[in-house]
């Protein structure tokens, strides 16, 4: 914020100075862009701490997922949870529990989902022997 208010105070002065000078379309041109630039920030800001979370535990899988300013949380059974992934370019990893399907792996590089599905595919098999 601190450096939005900087943008602005500079911008207005330069601004303010060809006004001075004459040239008073630059100031309403830089109000625009103080504009355009404050949106950029707020719509980055709403997304910018979105994350997923898996959390297994020997008789509880809990996800996460925090999308803006919408924060779901997800408690199943890892004995009854599926993860399914076709291995396709941008195809989502696929948990589903009892009906219930969610999609994760939106953060993650498409190179590394199927090392992050054959872990975790292990991980719920071990979750669910340790019944």
């Amino acid at each position: 914020m601190q450096w939005y208010l900087s943008l602005c105070a500079i911008t207005l002065v330069v601004a303010t100075g060809f006004l001075l000078a004459g040239f008073w379309i630059v100031l309403p041109f830089a109000g625009i862009e103080l504009l355009l630039v404050g949106t950029a920030f707020v719509i980055y800001a709403r997304h910018a701490a979105d994350y997923e979370m898996i959390e297994l535990q020997p008789h509880q899988l809990i996800l996460v997922m925090a999308d803006g300013t919408k924060l779901t949380q997800l408690e199943w059974s890892p004995q009854w949870a599926k993860l399914s992934y076709n291995g396709k370019y941008k195809a989502p990893l696929l948990f589903s529990h009892k009906g219930q399907q969610v999609k994760i792996g939106k953060f993650i590089a498409e190179k590394d989902k199927s090392a992050l599905h054959r872990e975790l595919k292990a991980a719920l098999a071990r979750a669910a022997c340790a019944v």
